[in-house]
């Protein structure tokens, strides 16, 4: 009886590039793992371990899947495929996952879920729209890829995991981006690993559907799924009962806890700003009417404003206490108690990155505090022409120059400063021949080198003639990894035996704007014109996360919200080359949304009625910023807490709304500036 020859369910590629290539793959791989073992273990923590011993397993498997072919029946193929493309989504998770260190079962199990679902969902689409398991899932692999890879990125500009926001800061984020020097981490083997093993999955779920009803049921009972999906989701309530949190003032732990796509997802809660409740324009001018008359003396002689937003100026003490080989603030620190000085500590909204929305609180008395999480004003919400500092210094007789010794169209600041009011914008193209210090590429324009631009614009005016310079520095870009412009002399700091170059690089920059503030003031002493100078960091530096913890003595992801608020508060001097009122007096902690009130108190201006509830909201409420507020009763407090001043703040919500967004309904008044008593 002849014998039948059945064909074998599992065979080998006839190809031998294809047999090649996965040879070379796994064992190039393994090699990499052997030699590279330090990388995944440098002995901080056994996580590395667990991306090592993963990575080798990944390599063993990945080349024999690109060898193996299955050859099954229709039936035997349909459950191949199903199996790969509903498998799939634990892979893909993971791989979006690792590049943040972040492990899948560290995200909370609801949240887990969700982050499978939502993979599932997208994948979904996908074969819905193309019809092959093959093609959805290798799109969905390289997308989810994209997307752990821009996160990272986005992470180590400037500390903050990526939002739905982010959408609108492409062209910046790419010119920024480009001059980091990103170093090779163990997380990106892994992740590749990842993809290529998805990949090679993939390519094994060979089954499509041949019958076209059966299609557009699947489609439709897809787009039922994602209608399904879209109403849970939008109940925040239930959200919140099965255990998936947004904490809005610490969104690396959100992100750490509910995993990558499912805080981008939340995210797209915050993209709409909400009328505040019981707003009115009637309502904002009764708070305003209510106010108690001003009894801040004016001035007679208008003096020059130079206000300086030095790029990521920060006291790492503010962290905690370290030591260091040389001294790198003693400048700034020597001028507390001088009788022409003010100085305190700034409360900010932003860390390691988003210098616009410190400049856009400082220019406006707005707090980034009743903006969605991830907001950058600059980009989303300012179209057209709207009073600002800038104007109700002109209306006084002010000349208002803007100075950035970078690229214009970065934030958006070359269309947003003219709506602002400022006359003149010098970027980087004013800064030909500048001395460059730093370490974020070969476009790095020195304080030095930009003192002696505001040095030069003060002496080209007329005599007599008041000017508002505001000026935002670029030297102390991050990152830190490697001066590329080194100053003379570097610091290197310590706490407990642990040291840390990209520390020993910011503190190097640090202390060369130091110097240069102090050649600044020197310069202006022997001006005779009244002149005041301003200088405030922008924020915090994004160093690793590693430097915290050394410093606040705990994980990032541990702090409390008072904890927080220390990588929020950045210092601050005023200084002027004359006798000033309240000169020598430390203010403590104020926020950014105040100091140009501040400023023009000192400086014997006039304030606007707006400024003048500032001022008043000021004594109740020291500072508010993105996570919350301080209250005079010393604590701090988040925008979902219950407080004695949730009063204030609503009112403080109704103006900022009228301000900002009932153009229509805008009481212009509150703006301009208050006619003398």
């Amino acid at each position: 009886m002849p014998v039948l020859n059945k064909q074998r369910p599992v065979t080998l590629t006839r190809s031998p590039l294809a047999r090649a290539l996965a040879i070379i793959f796994s064992v190039g791989a393994l090699l990499f793992l052997l030699f590279n073992y330090s990388l995944f273990n440098n002995g901080s923590n056994g996580f590395r371990l667990a991306f090592y011993l993963g990575s080798l397993f990944l390599a063993v498997v990945t080349g024999p899947l690109f060898l193996v072919r299955f050859e099954l029946s229709e039936t035997g193929t349909r459950r191949l495929s199903l199996g790969i493309f509903f498998g799939a989504a634990f892979p893909l998770f993971m791989m979006m996952e690792a590049f943040d260190l972040n492990g899948i079962f560290s995200v909370y199990p609801s949240a887990f879920l969700f982050n499978l679902l939502m993979i599932w969902l997208i994948c979904w689409i996908l074969y819905s729209l193309c019809n092959s398991f093959v093609l959805s899932l290798r799109i969905a692999a390289v997308a989810f890829y994209l997307l752990g890879l821009a996160n990272s990125a986005v992470r180590t500009f400037r500390g903050t995991p990526i939002s739905a926001l982010d959408l609108y800061n492409i062209r910046t984020a790419m010119a920024v981006a480009g001059g980091y020097r990103y170093p090779f981490e163990f997380y990106f083997f892994t992740a590749t690993l990842l993809l290529l093993f998805v990949w090679a999955l993939a390519g094994k779920a060979r089954w499509r559907c041949a019958r076209r009803r059966v299609r557009w049921v699947a489609r439709g009972c897809c787009a039922a799924a994602v209608a399904a999906f879209c109403a849970v989701f939008s109940n925040t309530a239930f959200l919140n009962e099965i255990g998936i949190e947004d904490y809005l003032w610490n969104q690396n732990l959100a992100f750490a806890d509910n995993g990558l796509l499912l805080s981008i997802a939340y995210s797209t809660k915050y993209l709409q700003i909400d009328v505040p409740e019981d707003y009115s324009p009637e309502q904002v001018q009764e708070i305003i009417d209510a106010l108690p008359a001003t009894d801040v003396p004016l001035t007679q002689e208008q003096p020059n404003l130079i206000v300086i937003m030095n790029e990521s100026l920060y006291d790492l003490a503010t962290a905690g206490s370290f030591e260091t080989d040389l001294e790198y603030l003693s400048f700034i620190h020597s001028l507390q108690g001088d009788e022409n000085t003010i100085t305190g500590d700034l409360r900010v909204s932003t860390f390691g990155g988003g210098t616009c929305n410190t400049e856009f609180e400082f220019l406006t008395g707005c707090t980034l505090g009743f903006f969605p999480s991830g907001s950058v004003v600059y980009q989303q919400y300012i179209r057209e022409e709207m009073p600002s500092l800038v104007t109700l210094l002109q209306a006084q007789g002010y000349t208002a120059d803007a100075v950035h010794p970078f690229y214009n169209y970065c934030w958006n600041r070359n269309k947003v400063y003219p709506l602002l009011g400022f006359e003149h914008f010098y970027d980087l193209g004013d800064f030909s021949g500048a001395k460059m210090l730093g370490s974020y590429v070969s476009n790095c324009v020195s304080d030095e080198s930009d003192y002696e631009k505001l040095i030069e614009l003060f002496e080209e005016k007329e005599s007599g003639q008041p000017i508002f310079l505001f000026n935002v520095t670029m030297q102390n870009h991050g990152g830190y990894a490697r001066l590329l412009n080194a100053p003379e002399e570097l610091v290197h700091m310590e706490k407990d035996g642990y040291i840390s170059s990209y520390a020993d690089n910011y503190l190097s920059l640090i202390r060369a704007s130091d110097l240069a503030f102090e050649e600044l003031l020197s310069y202006f002493e022997q001006v005779e014109e009244p002149t005041i100078i301003l200088l405030f960091g922008d924020h915090a530096p994004n160093l690793p996360d590693g430097v915290y913890e050394q410093l606040m003595g705990k994980d990032l992801g541990d702090l409390t919200l008072e904890e927080t608020q220390k990588r929020y508060t950045t210092p601050f001097v005023l200084w002027a080359n004359y006798d000033i009122e309240n000169g020598g007096e430390d203010v403590g902690t104020i926020s950014a949304n105040y100091l140009s009130t501040l400023l023009l108190h000192t400086a014997g201006l006039k304030t606007s009625a707006y400024m003048e509830f500032l001022s008043q909201l000021h004594q109740q409420v020291p500072a508010i910023n993105l996570n919350g507020y301080l209250g005079a009763d010393g604590v701090e407090y988040g925008f979902d807490e219950d407080s004695p001043y949730q009063e204030l703040i609503e009112e403080y919500r109704s103006l900022q709304y009228n301000y900002l967004f009932d153009e229509e309904n805008r009481l212009d008044s509150l703006f301009t500036p208050q006619a003398s008593e």
